[in-house]
């Protein structure tokens, strides 16, 4: 929250208290309510229980640690699904790329303290090797999930004792791979190993453009105004912590897309706005982007409103995608 300027909605009550800011006295059950709904409860609980955090209401902090102690085990679990599934088609010399949520878990000390409240996994091989891992996992038990197929995935798998599902992709999303050259995609990814298993996982930059181009275009929150905590958090951790690995010649180049743009554009001002980041050397946003900031915290602040503005919106948008 930009200094000075007072929360005046749920998400923004919540990006201050992701900061140690607890000077508002929050409205506990809608604080954690508001959580529950971006997935990002257990980021609430480890960011209140830090040292420079005045003392919370006791009775909430017990009830996010059960939460987060939850999400560490279902984390856990998701992860050893991740480690069978790597293992499986390493045993036939296929090296996953693990994306989006997995790669994040797999940069961790330990995947099952990730912060965020997962809903799935995403495992991505080569075309060539999309019939041959499908095989593989149903072999060993893993049941498609009906319905569930894309273009770039053959779909979700799920077998007894795991508590989510893995998301199978012989490529990513036609709105984000579309930014990628084949160099790009060879050469900006690194390879991992834990546990006797290889992985490859996206470096910084393209964990970046996957967490914003997934948020922002493939799920339409470009079009839509949203506000999503779980894609801004591991941004802003990105953003922070490894900063310096990040290729800003790429990633301000990939700006020349209109689209990109904005979406790079907005999702850095958001950062700003709830969380204090400077914005980039070489990021200026124009007046137009400002203005569709603006309309994200309108909408944050007045869910009716957004609600009827995005149903006026919603069928122009559909039109225009077609097309």
């Amino acid at each position: 929250m930009k200094a000075g300027v007072a929360a005046s909605s749920p998400l923004e009550h919540l990006g201050r208290a992701l900061c140690g800011d607890l000077g508002h006295v929050p409205d506990w059950p809608g604080l954690i309510g508001t959580a529950n709904d971006e997935f990002v409860t257990p980021a609430l609980f480890q960011r209140l229980r830090q040292d420079d955090v005045p003392a919370a209401e006791p009775e909430a902090m017990a009830y996010l640690g059960e939460l987060d102690s939850l999400n560490c085990r279902r984390n856990g679990n998701l992860w050893a699904m991740v480690m069978e599934c790597t293992g499986l088609l390493n045993a036939e010399g296929i090296v996953p790329t693990l994306i989006k949520g997995a790669s994040e878990m797999a940069l961790q000390n330990d995947p099952a303290q990730f912060y965020r409240l997962m809903i799935d996994v995403d495992l991505l091989v080569e075309p060539s090797e999309i019939a041959r891992a499908q095989q593989l996992l149903t072999q060993e038990g893993f049941e498609r999930i009906e319905d569930s197929e894309y273009a770039h995935s053959p779909g979700s798998f799920w077998k007894a004792g795991y508590v989510g599902t893995l998301d199978l992709h012989a490529g990513l999303q036609s709105d984000i791979g579309r930014f990628l050259s084949e160099g790009d995609w060879l050469g900006r990814r690194e390879l991992r190993s834990r546990d006797g298993l290889r992985f490859y996982i996206p470096d910084a930059s393209m964990r970046l453009l996957i967490n914003i181009s997934h948020d922002m275009l493939h799920h339409t929150g470009l079009a839509r105004g949203g506000i999503s905590l779980r894609y801004l958090l591991p941004l802003r951790a990105l953003l922070r912590n490894e900063g310096g690995a990040l290729d800003w010649p790429w990633l301000l180049w990939l700006r020349r897309d209109r689209g990109f743009r904005l979406a790079f554009d907005l999702q850095l001002l958001m950062l700003q706005e709830l969380f204090g980041l400077p914005l980039p050397q070489g990021v200026q946003p124009d007046l137009a982007t400002r203005a569709l900031h603006r309309r994200r915290l309108i909408k944050a602040r007045h869910p009716r409103l957004a609600d009827l503005e995005w149903a006026v919106v919603k069928p122009i948008y559909s039109r225009l995608k077609r097309h």
